[in-house]
């Protein structure tokens, strides 16, 4: 999402594959149209993406799509080029929960164990009182960086395996008290699915949900996210390829896809305009109500963000994006207008997703009725590369310097105390370095590996950070201990 950082940005990417179809009649609806199509084309090129599809949900039931640039096999994204969604799996997901509410076979309000007498805290008696409810709300107390996410192994009981690895987890808040987004919520209602439904949560998703809305397309396990071409990370303002990566336990809160079709096919439904309902208008009312406050303009209700940023356009924005390794998506809704907007595309950084949420966010505003704002650059990314690089060659530099001057024969030390408290300061900098840039910093993310996932360029300039230290921190010694020698002679 960010041009001119170190290299060059990328070669201008292709246009828009024509203009957006079925234009209604309404003029102010096209020119309306035309202007998120063109605010969207500019984001796309100033990001560097690849590949992306979109489409607008008009009032009157049409569904305006364009596409953009090629996938990670270099062909033309379409109609039914495939995209992981990220946590726009999470409304998906709380839309399943809600037919098993209309069906009478699951409360929200009843603790997990009722249905998942396995499902435990570290504070049991604080996990005995987390129900659906606080896990689809955000509110269970359950931290994000449990483990149990972003898991690319096989497993044969995926959901089984994660909820039992939440054993040793602290929560951070008492049930309700606050709103800590964790996708382990996620995990541990699909796991509450499986054992409800009977079967698993795959199977049941697809049966209660997406089939019934023509959502065939969607990338529900292993071998359909292998039929989804790579998608890119940033490196150094580069898109560098990213393999396609699935959890087996992530259709519940991450790795569920499918092509930009599927997209609005659901956004359709949660707009109330299915042609088969999956759930009534009053779970959609319920889920689309703001429940635990996430800032001043922003709730969450179940399974959706609920803003108040759109207000003064006659709208509140229902809306949740979602990033997995390589892509990033969003489903945005304006439910007093009819409209919405879905996005997908196939390239995703962490330090990308402010501009990249901003985008999409800018755009439905214009869908509202409105402009978007300037979204520039952010300096924190580009700072930390420039920052990170400098230590790299800065390091590099006085470590060669040291060894050449072991090489071309240094002067005696004068003082033996001097040498040793030099050297063992070198050791524990070294030490310090290596430290913060191999576990701490990794340490903020859900998983090391998904760390060089979303950001590798960052992972790697703190890998070889911590390696030049020591390379550093070894020539430093080396050089008093030659300089020790050269004293005792």
């Amino acid at each position: 999402m960010y041009t001119n950082l170190i290299a060059t940005a990328l070669a201008a990417l292709a246009p828009l594959t024509g203009p957006l179809p079925q234009a209604p009649a309404d003029q102010e609806q096209t020119d309306t149209l035309r202007a998120v199509g063109d605010y969207l084309d500019a984001a796309f090129a100033d990001a560097g993406v690849p590949g992306a599809a979109y489409a607008v949900l008009s009032p009157d039931g049409d569904v305006n799509t364009a596409f953009w640039g090629e996938d990670g096999d270099g062909e033309p994204v379409g109609e039914d080029t495939p995209f992981l969604w990220g946590s726009v799996a999470k409304p998906v997901t709380a839309t399943a929960v809600m037919t098993l509410v209309e069906d009478g076979l699951l409360d929200l309000d009843a603790p997990v164990v009722t249905y998942l007498p396995d499902f435990a805290l570290a504070d049991t008696a604080h996990s005995d009182r987390i129900t659906m409810r606080h896990l689809l709300e955000q509110s269970s107390g359950i931290p994000e960086g449990t483990g149990i996410t972003d898991r690319f192994e096989h497993r044969d009981d995926p959901y089984g395996d994660a909820v039992a690895d939440l054993a040793d987890v602290q929560p951070l808040a008492e049930p309700g008290e606050a709103f800590e987004y964790a996708s382990a919520n996620y995990v541990v209602a699909g796991a509450v699915v499986e054992v409800v439904a009977g079967v698993s949560y795959g199977e049941y998703l697809r049966g209660a949900v997406l089939d019934p809305l023509g959502m065939d397309g969607a990338v529900l396990t292993a071998d359909d996210a292998a039929g989804v071409a790579d998608g890119f990370a940033p490196v150094f303002g580069r898109a560098a390829r990213v393999a396609t990566q699935f959890d087996q336990a992530g259709p519940s809160y991450g790795y569920l896809g499918g092509d930009i079709g599927d997209l609005a096919a659901f956004a359709t439904a949660q707009l109330g305009r299915a042609a088969v309902p999956v759930v009534s208008s009053e779970s959609l009312a319920l889920m689309h109500t703001g429940a635990v406050e996430v800032s001043g303009t922003i709730d969450y209700g179940l399974g959706w963000r609920v803003d108040s940023r759109n207000a003064d356009l006659g709208t509140t924005t229902v809306w949740h994006t979602g990033a997995a390794p390589g892509f990033a998506s969003g489903v945005l809704l304006l439910p007093e207008l009819g409209k919405a907007l879905v996005v997908a595309q196939n390239r995703y950084g962490h330090f990308e997703e402010g501009v990249l949420i901003g985008a999409m966010l800018g755009a439905v505003r214009i869908l509202a009725g409105g402009e978007a704002e300037d979204l520039g650059v952010d300096p924190l990314y580009v700072g930390l590369l420039a920052a990170l690089s400098l230590l790299v060659v800065a390091a590099v530099v006085f470590a060669v310097w040291s060894l050449t001057r072991i090489a071309k024969g240094p002067k005696p030390a004068r003082s033996g105390v001097r040498v040793f408290v030099g050297a063992a300061c070198w050791v524990v900098a070294a030490a310090v370095v290596a430290y913060v840039s191999w576990v701490v910093v990794p340490g903020l993310a859900p998983s090391r590996v998904l760390f060089f996932l979303l950001a590798p360029d960052v992972a790697w300039l703190l890998v070889v950070l911590g390696v030049v230290g020591w390379v550093l921190a070894v020539s430093r010694v080396w050089l008093g201990w030659v300089r020790l020698r050269r004293r005792s002679v």
